[in-house]
């Protein structure tokens, strides 16, 4: 009786170690299988923020400087030129008549210079352009002719003022007047002595060449 009792304390003693072991080892597993999460985490971690960092880090720097420039350049334009800014001078003797075919004098006095006009802008008000005109399509020599029907022509001068005491323009570049201290208007004076005797009934043109220098 006394051994089957001490048998059976033994085995309830290898239960309970056996039990305790098993505990024990479950205590093991489920720490190392924290501890295996926890390195994961931390590993992670470490590898989110070795990315972050290396974000911001570049193999190498280089500079340069980069040239900008502008050129900006003055002009001036004069009436009828390409850019149709301005439009094209006029000069207009109007309507006459030979009224006596032996002096050639017409129902208005010639002798009167008439107006007209060459446009100018200059973009510098500083500009001090210099202007020469050529002769025209239709002149022989240095005498300007306009040309009618026939080939009828008609001697004309162009003058720089409003008589023919202020001299002509011609190839000979001459400075533009002043208007308020900047470049105006080239003004222009049409002067014709008299009509030929000989002159057509039409319309007589010509056509000059107006040149800016600045």
């Amino acid at each position: 009786m006394a051994q089957n009792q001490s048998a059976c304390v033994a085995s309830a003693m290898n239960v309970m170690q056996a039990a305790a072991a098993a505990t024990k080892n479950r205590v093991l597993y489920r720490n190392c299988v924290m501890m295996r999460t926890a390195n994961l985490v931390m590993f992670a971690s470490v590898l989110s923020i070795q990315g972050a960092l290396l974000e911001g880090v570049h193999a190498g720097e280089a500079r340069s400087t980069l040239s900008v420039a502008a050129n900006v350049t003055s002009y001036c334009d004069i009436g009828g030129s390409f850019s149709m800014k301005l439009p094209t001078g006029l000069l207009d003797f109007g309507s006459h008549r030979i009224v006596d075919a032996l002096s050639g004098l017409n129902d208005q006095d010639l002798t009167q210079p008439v107006k007209g006009i060459m446009p100018l802008l200059c973009s510098d008000s500083h500009a001090t352009p210099q202007v020469s005109f050529g002769f025209g399509l239709h002149a022989r020599g240095r005498q300007r002719n306009l040309l009618g029907p026939g080939g009828s022509l008609v001697p004309y001068e162009l003058l720089r003022g409003n008589s023919p005491s202020h001299g002509l323009w011609d190839e000979n570049t001459y400075p533009v007047p002043s208007v308020a201290g900047k470049p105006g208007d080239i003004p222009v004076y049409g002067y014709i002595p008299a009509l030929p005797t000989n002159a057509r009934d039409g319309s007589y043109t010509d056509t000059v060449t107006v040149k800016i220098d600045f």
